[in-house]
């Protein structure tokens, strides 16, 4: 997988869609690590792929733009009011 982060059994793009399901299925009670697991590894593969001097346009939306949490919201929104006024009680 590393240094160019392509699918070990596909070939393809790491997460591929193979990947993607297992992991969800993997992390199916903790979709919150499974943020934190794949936000470490876009780390990760930012500095492979910038030392190896390839392009990373992309690489943000391949491991994280396909995460969303249930409800269609994204992880980072969550619990959080961004932006919008509080409701008084």
């Amino acid at each position: 997988m590393r240094p160019l982060w392509r699918c070990r059994r596909c070939g393809c793009p790491w997460p591929c869609s193979p990947a993607r399901l297992a992991l969800l299925v993997e992390y199916k009670d903790a979709r919150s690590s499974l943020a934190v697991s794949l936000s470490l590894a876009l780390a990760d593969a930012l500095d492979d792929l910038h030392r190896l001097g390839l392009d990373t346009g992309g690489v943000h939306a391949r491991f994280l733009g396909w995460l969303r949490a249930r409800g269609g919201l994204p992880p980072s929104a969550e619990g959080h009011n961004c932006g919008k006024p509080q409701a008084r009680a």
